[in-house]
């Protein structure tokens, strides 16, 4: 994975988690659906993995079925494509390889208020 820029250590912090969480959004889209999954895809373990994915659920961006061994998780499309159009800007600098990953809720703001 590259590393991430950020203005502020605040910000690379904000951007990490971000970044977790489309690793487990990602995880889910493609079937890896429960617990002990995800936690191989974050590399941790599954009570870390757990309260990621309890966070995620009561954020509306993927919801549990099932209960015990048998729970998996699906996406919530809609409330996904939110997420990521309020949160995520991946830009490519002129004359650079670097991508970054930049919290954008300020600037739409500012954008939709011109």
């Amino acid at each position: 994975m590259r590393e991430i820029e950020a203005e502020d250590p605040l910000g690379k912090r904000d951007a990490n988690k971000v970044l977790q969480d489309l690793k487990i959004i990602t995880a889910i889209s493609m079937g890896k659906d429960r617990n002990k999954d995800l936690a191989k895809v974050l590399d941790t373990d599954k009570s870390f993995a757990a309260k990621k994915v309890k966070d995620l659920e009561e954020r509306g961006l993927i919801q549990k079925e099932g209960e015990g061994k048998e729970t998996r998780y699906s996406v919530v499309n809609f409330n996904v494509f939110k997420f990521l159009q309020s949160k995520v800007v991946i830009t490519i600098k002129k004359g650079s390889n670097k991508k970054e990953v930049v919290k954008s809720v300020k600037k739409k703001r500012e954008r939709g208020k011109e």
